[in-house]
């Protein structure tokens, strides 16, 4: 080949090579995605209750704003049109931060009431108002007008009329006086009562875990509103008696029954004996009253009741025993013991053995106090004071407990001159302290161990081997473009025990301490498989 072809030829290619090399860079760079840049984070201060909000369906949701940089899909937008037309109450939302993109965009932090979905989402070009793919909502309405002003409260009582009832109460309906239908602990709306109508505002539950001491207590309604997504109509009740006030709540309407506030006439002297208790802190007897009645026949007023049984074959003890005691009071006894099932223990006026048909029995009661609850304060830097710690400091509110650890981890109420020795359930040992940090019981709880970053209050990275806590808010101080730091507040048993008195009177409020720390480890999710809740909290 002629040499000078051949290098023409060699030096074409090579220009053709360099071109092609250039020409892939040039589109590389042309093609590289460009993403956008938060220029702020911040939690946001309006009241809780005006952040209630809905999707619409026309954006998804995002682990971070949709145009960031490794933002994944939380749910897409089929998704949430879905979750909008929701029927359950569960399917709320609440938003709590708000983030500007370097574009102009504004997205919202928002969570599902039930903790099924936690994201980011489009909200439109203004931080004013919720736009583009979340709304403003309300999670309550006002019931349509009665259809019938005329109506009884009697003709709706329990039955189904009731049950499916949604407009607003009539005037009779209003003035009517009621108990709880079915007394107990069903987290159903009809058994207990609510702050708020379930599930209408974030992080707010039940009044009571249990209605059964509450079994006797009649209510007036103050208020009455029906819940959006269901439709439901539900009630503000208020005991007619302030010993029972500790019940007052929301409650479905469907919940409650009507009942007489007639006295009853139907005492008869020849086959009952009335059951009346009496304060002995004030010497005065209580209101509440029962009515034992046997079903033998053949018996007179003033003979011995002693010996027969009522309807459920049960003795005047034993329906003493049945019956319990009013509620915030204890029964008496004789020996200083729980009272006995036959109830022979009793300290009763007259005694058992003297109970004659037609007469009243007083038993005596002692007040006791309400079950210990908590509240929340987190340590200070050093030569600075504790300060309290709120709901929204959580990442998840407050830390819910299931009922049982409550109960078992907790001082009981007894008598209200007694006390507990704080150590025994706040201490490092304490059946509280190791409640609080089971994951058995407690369904925010988490443990972060050295693998990420973490600081103490007051900026000083930490070496440790494993941290058990709760999430707070975001630490936006530590957080980067790479990494969102939060907040983690560690229950301290020995800064607990500093802040409170070694023994403390049932039924007092217990200050519990928490050491403070920023962390960029990510954080789980709710444990939804825990019925657990925030009673125990003091509010």
């Amino acid at each position: 080949m002629n040499k000078n072809l051949k290098r023409s030829v060699y030096t074409g290619i090579a220009a053709l090579s360099f071109v092609a090399i250039a020409g892939t860079a040039n589109a590389t760079s042309a093609s590289a995605k460009s993403y956008a840049k938060v220029t702020s984070n911040k939690a946001l201060t309006t009241a809780a209750t005006s952040r209630n909000v809905n999707v619409n369906g026309t954006n998804a949701l995002y682990t971070k704003a949709g145009t960031l940089k490794g933002a994944k899909t939380v749910a897409t937008k089929n998704t949430l049109a879905n979750l909008a037309d929701s029927t359950s109450s569960k399917k709320n939302w609440r938003a709590y931060r708000v983030a500007t993109t370097n574009r102009g965009s504004v997205y919202y932090k928002i969570v599902s009431y039930d903790g099924t979905y936690r994201g980011w989402i489009y909200g439109g070009k203004s931080t004013t108002a919720f736009a583009g793919g979340v709304k403003s909502y309300n999670t309550t309405t006002d019931p349509a007008a009665a259809s019938s002003t005329s109506s009884s409260a009697s003709s709706y009582s329990t039955d189904s009329a009731q049950a499916t009832q949604t407009t607003a109460l009539t005037a009779a309906q209003k003035a009517a006086t009621y108990k709880i239908a079915t007394p107990g602990t069903a987290n159903d709306g009809t058994e207990v009562t609510y702050t708020y109508p379930a599930w209408t505002q974030y992080k707010q539950g039940r009044v009571i875990t249990d209605s059964t001491p509450y079994k006797d207590a009649t209510f007036k309604v103050t208020d009455e509103t029906t819940r959006t997504r269901e439709g439901d109509l539900w009630v503000k009740i208020e005991a007619t008696d302030s010993a029972n006030s500790k019940a007052n709540g929301w409650i479905k309407y469907s919940g409650l029954k009507t009942v007489s506030t007639t006295p009853t006439t139907t005492f008869d002297a020849d086959t009952s004996v009335k059951i009346a208790y009496r304060d002995t802190s004030t010497g005065k007897t209580l209101s509440t009253t029962n009515t034992w009645t046997t079903s033998a026949t053949g018996t007179k007023e003033g003979g011995s009741a002693a010996s027969y049984t009522n309807a459920k074959g049960l003795t005047i003890g034993k329906y003493i025993y049945s019956e319990g005691a009013p509620s915030g009071y204890k029964i008496d006894t004789t020996d200083s013991k729980d009272l006995a099932s036959d109830g022979s223990n009793v300290t009763v006026t007259p005694a058992l053995s003297s109970a004659k048909f037609g007469s009243t029995l007083t038993v005596d009661v002692t007040p006791v106090a309400s079950q210990t609850k908590v509240k929340f304060d987190v340590a200070g830097t050093t030569g600075t004071a504790n300060s309290s710690l709120s709901s929204s400091d959580f990442l998840y509110g407050f830390p819910a407990l299931t009922a049982s650890a409550q109960e078992d981890a907790l001082p009981a109420g007894g008598a209200t001159n007694g006390t507990f020795t704080v150590s025994d359930y706040f201490g490092a040992n304490g059946k509280f302290t190791k409640a609080l940090n089971s994951t058995s019981s407690s369904n925010s709880v988490q443990t972060i161990y050295r693998n990420s970053d973490i600081w103490d209050i007051n900026g000083n990275e930490v070496t440790t081997t494993g941290l058990t806590g709760f999430f707070g808010q975001i630490d936006s101080t530590k957080s980067t473009s790479t990494a969102t730091a939060h907040y983690f507040y560690v229950y301290n048993p020995t800064k607990t025990l500093a802040a409170n008195a070694s023994t403390l009177a049932n039924g007092s409020s217990v200050t519990l301490v928490f050491d403070r720390y920023t962390t960029n480890t990510t954080p789980n999710s709710l444990n939804s498989d825990l019925n657990a809740n925030t009673d125990y909290v003091s509010k």
